[in-house]
């Protein structure tokens, strides 16, 4: 398979993340339960899958970074598979819920990203200001996860915007890419 095929599955993984797993959380409880449950683990194979294909792309040129964005993805696609299962439980004293998982999922997917960032803004994938701003995006949704943990909701709404605009944009130049390859 070649760089640009990969990046465009990878870029078409980031971008249905968004509606499958904002989409089917919203149809859980319903009537269409059974579909709610089955986009939020497409969203868990989606992410999964760009970690897979990026690792490799990461990895010429960066093999920890790549490693760590794979185990980023990894982590993130299985929290949300159990946020979406609402698997609950209490391990030394802390009570797993839903909430918990996905929060986890996001701290795991935007501290696991910052590598991949840095490696963005020393390649010429992505221009220099898009892996810069999804550097301080990731960093945000750290932050919005932790404010969001001390119930600080609107703060934590306020801190997801970047890194979801920077996931939109690099989503759809990967997917729009017409270059062949990555140069470094």
């Amino acid at each position: 398979m070649s760089d640009t095929l990969k990046l465009r599955i990878v870029g078409l993984c980031i971008l249905a993340a968004f509606p499958l797993f904002g989409g089917g959380q919203a149809l859980l409880g319903g009537e269409l339960h059974w579909l709610g449950v089955f986009m939020c683990l497409g969203n868990s194979v989606a992410v999964i899958t760009a970690g897979f294909l990026m690792r490799p792309l990461i990895a010429r040129t960066a093999p920890r970074s790549g490693g760590i964005y794979l185990v980023a993805r990894i982590t993130e696609g299985v929290l949300l598979g159990l946020s979406t299962l609402a698997i609950q439980g209490t391990v030394w004293g802390i009570t797993f819920t839903s909430d918990v998982f996905y929060q986890l999922a996001m701290i795991g997917l935007g501290l696991g990203s910052l590598p991949m960032c840095l490696w963005l803004i020393r390649s010429t994938l992505v221009p220099t200001m898009l892996g810069l701003v999804g550097f301080a995006g990731y960093l945000c949704l750290v932050a919005a996860m932790v404010a969001q943990a001390y119930g600080l909701a609107t703060a934590s709404m306020a801190l997801l915007l970047p890194g979801a605009v920077f996931e939109v944009i690099f989503g759809f130049m990967l997917v729009l890419r017409r270059r062949k390859g990555l140069a470094h």
